[in-house]
């Protein structure tokens, strides 16, 4: 556990909390002190996250499960946070449709999955936002985690580019109309992040290029950069991202 504890206090909401970058996310602010919201997609999965995640360290974690692909999965989980803890201080947007599940060729593209990928990837961020603003106050801050794909096309995830594009421009309209009320917008835009030991070798599938720095990335590196961003640190950050890729989108 961190000795530094700046988020003391604070409520911290995080979506995909489960598994991957989520998880680590939810492990750093616990660490720093945030009382966490863990959001997974059934209720089973998320308590099971929970207790892994809690752990010896003693982290706060609840867990709530709720289906994000709906308005109603939305603003469940906002109401479920605000049951548990009163009040969101932190959002930080991880979950999403991701790998096999959003890749086709264009052409190929049915409705079914581009809906998958736009209402996780995209609407559910917005909704949730927008559901969590009532119980948010000066100094509080929504982070939404993109993608390298928002600033780099991939091959055969042309609704995930898309998806992951609007949230960054999603980020901007937040930072900008929010601004007046105290709340922060910023993004983070992981790259080839190895969120299980037996993932793809670097280079395989839509990360063909190197990364510059050498090495894959780990949750760790993401949830560092999330953390930082809910800090008062950061208090003069907003409606901007944070590329955490290793220099994967620098060439």
């Amino acid at each position: 556990m961190t000795a530094h504890r700046p988020l003391v206090n604070k409520v911290a909401v995080v979506t995909g909390g489960a598994t991957g970058i989520g998880a680590g996310i939810v492990e750093r602010l616990a660490d720093d002190g945030a009382e966490v919201v863990l959001g997974a997609l059934s209720a089973e999965e998320g308590q099971a996250a929970a207790a892994r995640l809690t752990g010896p360290a003693g982290r706060t974690i609840v867990a709530v499960g709720a289906d994000l692909a709906t308005a109603a999965g939305c603003r469940a989980l906002v109401e479920a946070a605000v049951r548990h803890r009163g009040r969101i201080d932190i959002l930080v947007n991880n979950a999403g449709v991701t790998g096999p599940a959003a890749a086709a060729p264009f052409g190929e593209y049915d409705d079914a999955r581009l809906d998958a990928v736009v209402d996780v990837n995209l609407k559910a961020p917005f909704r949730l936002a927008r559901d969590a603003l009532p119980y948010m106050a000066a100094g509080s801050v929504i982070v939404n985690v993109t993608s390298v794909a928002a600033f780099a096309a991939q091959a055969d995830a042309s609704a995930y580019v898309a998806a992951k594009a609007g949230l960054a421009g999603l980020t901007r309209a937040l930072g900008f109309e929010l601004a007046g009320r105290g709340i922060r917008a910023v993004h983070v835009a992981p790259g080839d992040i190895r969120v299980r030991p037996d993932g793809p070798a670097p280079g395989d599938g839509p990360f063909d290029r190197a990364t510059p720095l050498g090495r894959r990335g780990v949750p760790g590196d993401v949830a560092a950069a999330v953390a930082w961003l809910c800090t008062p640190e950061a208090s003069f950050v907003t409606g901007t991202g944070l590329l955490v890729d290793g220099g994967w989108t620098s060439y």
